[in-house]
């Protein structure tokens, strides 16, 4: 078996074993976990508790690199989607421009969107209900002999 260091080599076996735990949601096993696993372990090959432990601590910081640089790899994607986005729609307003119609087409872009696409429809939908809510109500007080009020929220500056 050639000569002892003080590196373990874990056997195919003992990786399967350890990659299987924790797929099935086995992040930070206890102490007794760690003995348990590394005795059923030993059958495969020379192990001892803080290889498992240590397994268990390096296979969760890589799965967190991996995680970390697929949303840094997302997050580059989406802005340069957002960039051939913006300059379709420059390019587009500039051909129309170039045509004289009497009918323009306002369109409002966001350009640096602090919220995600879903919560941005959650805070425009509540913009909206706001708006009809407080137009409904001044048209109320409209009825009695008070001056109206113009009581619409703003949430964008």
């Amino acid at each position: 078996m050639g000569t002892k260091c003080g590196r373990w080599n874990p056997t195919a076996e003992q990786v399967k074993v350890l990659t299987d735990l924790f797929r099935s949601g086995l992040r930070t096993p206890t102490t007794d976990q760690i003995q348990k696993i590394s005795s059923q372990l030993s059958f495969y090959g020379n192990i001892e508790s803080k290889n498992v432990f240590y397994w268990f601590q390096n296979h969760k910081a890589r799965e967190r690199q991996k995680r970390r640089r697929k949303v840094l790899v997302d997050e580059s994607i989406n802005d340069e989607d957002m960039r051939i986005q913006f300059d379709n729609i420059s390019s587009n307003k500039q051909i129309n421009t170039n045509h004289e119609t009497d009918e323009r087409v306002i369109e409002t872009l966001q350009l640096f969107p602090l919220n995600s696409l879903s919560e941005y429809a959650e805070t425009e939908k509540l913009r909206l209900f706001t708006e009809e809510y407080m137009t409904f109500s001044c048209s109320i007080g409209a009825e009695m002999d008070h001056p109206t009020l113009d009581l619409r929220l703003s949430f964008f500056s």
